[in-house]
């Protein structure tokens, strides 16, 4: 008998629960979506560093000033370090410094400093730029590379402080010599980047003697 009445109660609650669901009224206008909240800060990249300036010259073809400004913190897809450093080839007292970064929508700008060991010099030893910048529908750009073809182009760095062998910052410097009817185009971007050591592992093939079997 106790049994039955457990079984009884049970199934009245399941007919409650159902006349309960029937009787529901019509579910009514989905109400319109809350604002989207604030985008979360990406601070993989802008905890890496960045390399930020403005390039100014005059265009030679057009005959018009150009001011171009730019600020990049993304890395580089194809690179993904965020700068490092190396021993240089057959320089044991100096290290390769490699910085390089992308803008959101494009334009980059990389360069490899030399730092001697024994008395802490560093020299810009190759700078490479895309200065991009696109507004509406018109988009500024800017080639350089150093060295390059034109011998009297001037680069250089100033300022560079080493955290250790982890951070560095400072600022760069390009200047491309003025012509006879045309001032000097100039770049200067101040930079600061965390730096990794790179240690790269390769294995060399081992060429092996061609044998040969002779068929009698």
């Amino acid at each position: 008998m106790r049994i039955l009445s457990v079984r009884i109660w049970a199934l009245l609650a399941v007919l409650g629960a159902s006349l309960l669901w029937n009787c529901r009224g019509k579910e009514g206008p989905q109400g319109p979506a809350g604002p989207q909240g604030p985008a979360g800060q990406n601070l993989n990249r802008s905890q890496e560093g960045y390399i930020r300036g403005t390039v100014k010259g005059q265009d030679t073809i057009q005959n018009e000033n150009f001011q171009i400004a730019f600020d990049y913190t993304y890395i580089p897809f194809g690179l993904n370090l965020p700068g490092y450093w190396q021993p240089a080839p057959g320089q044991p007292d100096t290290i390769l410094i490699f910085i390089s970064r992308e803008g959101e929508r494009g334009g980059s700008l990389s360069l490899i400093l030399y730092r001697q060991q024994s008395n802490g010099n560093i020299t810009l030893w190759y700078l490479s730029s895309e200065i991009l910048n696109i507004s509406g529908s018109s988009a500024s750009r800017y080639y350089l590379n150093y060295p390059g073809y034109s011998t009297s182009d001037t680069a250089y760095v100033t300022n560079v402080q080493l955290r250790g062998d982890s951070l560095i910052r400072g600022t760069v410097y390009y200047i491309r010599l003025k012509g006879p009817n045309y001032p000097a185009d100039t770049l200067k971007a101040d930079f600061e980047s965390r730096l990794l050591r790179l240690i790269p592992y390769q294995r060399l093939a081992q060429s092996s003697p061609f044998q040969t079997q002779s068929v009698q």
